[in-house]
């Protein structure tokens, strides 16, 4: 395979694809082998979807063409069946009807604290829902706002179970666990445990038109940002995130076991990467099979050093909203056997509370009115690039920010 480089995709897999069919699966292989030209080559062309890359070789999505393309560059590859997981290892997970119970009988139970948003609705109409728990649930506190989404691909599954046993921990555990009271009481905690509920239905990656949601947010340097044209259920966690003011998050994933931090879609540092790092190991180091991980020093890696991604909703979280996100892809299997799950939470959950725990590792401010907008620069952050935008809105009359320990000054603009 050499000269990959040189070679001109034509009509094939034409990179001129509208916004809607941006992310769209029509063809899904798996490449054997990891040739540095190829991978490169391919990520010069957003149509085309490179995940869970290891030293065996990568999954490959995209539009019709790809296998024929490949085969005409001698490529080894094997075929992936869009059900990669038989109804045996589906058997046993709650369905979304259940699921929805599930969330609305934790509410009935813990109405104080716990209060079910439906966001918007899936292609096919199933609610999105997001679960918030604070201690003053029915009141937008002054507090800072930390958030988990799980499984916005819809095979990868472990996530959307984890994250209900992480509702039911912290609910039940409120007044009677002292370090989860204190979260409750400080933190405005936001859960979505599903945000493809389509594609988990259908045991697939994308959504109930085969898109790719993890390749439908606005990209960094995007000139469209807007949330026209993108998949309903993209539209609906572009506009919840702008009606908060999130300051660190995280989404889950499966298909390997590590914590992927930003960049996804260039290989610039991010002004925050020793930050990131930091983070992303705290996650890791409390999870052992993640922390001792063969593939992933450590069990974290840089997004782009992996494999680059276009389009993906980590980026697109902390250019647009200054929201710290990373990505946890959580077990080896996308839909591992539900007997399984018990013994994924236990790896996951002092992990997913220490992360948690790390929103409170910052600073900010209060504004006498809840009226007031503005922006604020902070000086004394070293090592900020050009994809960093250096100042930060705010509205509502309060700030807060994650940061490296240290000094730093804030210049705060009104009006």
């Amino acid at each position: 395979m050499k000269n990959l480089g040189k070679i001109v995709l034509s009509g094939l897999l034409a990179s001129s694809f509208a916004l809607a069919s941006a992310g769209k699966i029509e063809e899904e292989v798996y490449v054997n082998g990891v040739d540095r030209d190829l991978v490169n080559l391919i990520e010069s062309h957003p149509e085309m979807i490179i995940d869970h890359m290891d030293s065996n070789g990568f999954e490959l999505y995209g539009p019709h063409g790809i296998k024929t393309w490949l085969r005409d560059m001698k490529v080894d590859f094997s075929e992936m069946k869009a059900h990669s997981h038989s109804k045996s290892t589906a058997a046993n997970y709650p369905s979304f009807g259940e699921i929805e119970k599930f969330l609305k009988s934790m509410v009935k139970k813990y109405p104080n604290i716990a209060k079910l948003e439906s966001i918007g609705k899936s292609v096919q109409g199933r609610d999105l829902y997001v679960m918030k728990i604070s201690d003053n649930v029915s009141v937008d506190e002054t507090e800072p706002e930390f958030k988990y989404i799980s499984s916005m691909h819809g095979d990868e599954i472990t996530g959307r179970e984890l994250t209900q046993f992480l509702i039911k921990d912290l609910l039940e555990g409120y007044g009677k666990n002292k370090r989860l009271t204190d979260l409750i009481n400080n933190t405005e905690i936001y859960i979505m445990p599903s945000m493809n509920p389509d594609g988990s239905k259908r045991r697939r990656r994308g959504n109930a038109n085969n898109v790719d949601l993890n390749r439908n947010f606005p990209n960094w340097n995007a000139k469209n940002s807007s949330s026209r044209g993108r998949e309903i259920e993209t539209q609906a966690v572009m506009k919840f995130q702008a009606s908060r003011q999130f300051s660190l998050s995280a989404n889950f994933h499966g298909g390997a076991v590590c914590v992927n931090y930003p960049w996804d879609s260039t290989r610039v540092r991010h002004p925050f990467d020793g930050l990131l790092q930091d983070l992303s190991t705290r996650y890791s180091v409390e999870n052992r099979p993640m922390y001792t991980s063969r593939e992933f020093n450590n069990g974290i890696t840089n997004g782009a050093d992996w494999y680059v991604v276009q389009g993906g909703m980590q980026d697109w979280s902390y250019v647009f909203h200054n929201d710290l996100q990373v990505t946890i892809e959580l077990s080896d299997k996308k839909w591992p056997r539900y007997s399984e799950i018990p013994q994924f939470y236990k790896e996951n959950k002092e992990s997913m509370l220490v992360y948690a725990e790390a929103i409170h590792q910052g600073a900010g401010f209060k504004l006498s009115s809840k009226r007031k907008n503005g922006t604020v620069k902070i000086k004394k952050i070293q090592g900020a690039r050009k994809i960093d935008k250096g100042s930060y809105g705010f509205r509502g009359g309060e700030f807060f920010k994650v940061l490296p320990e240290g000094e730093y000054e804030f210049i705060v603009t009104v009006g």
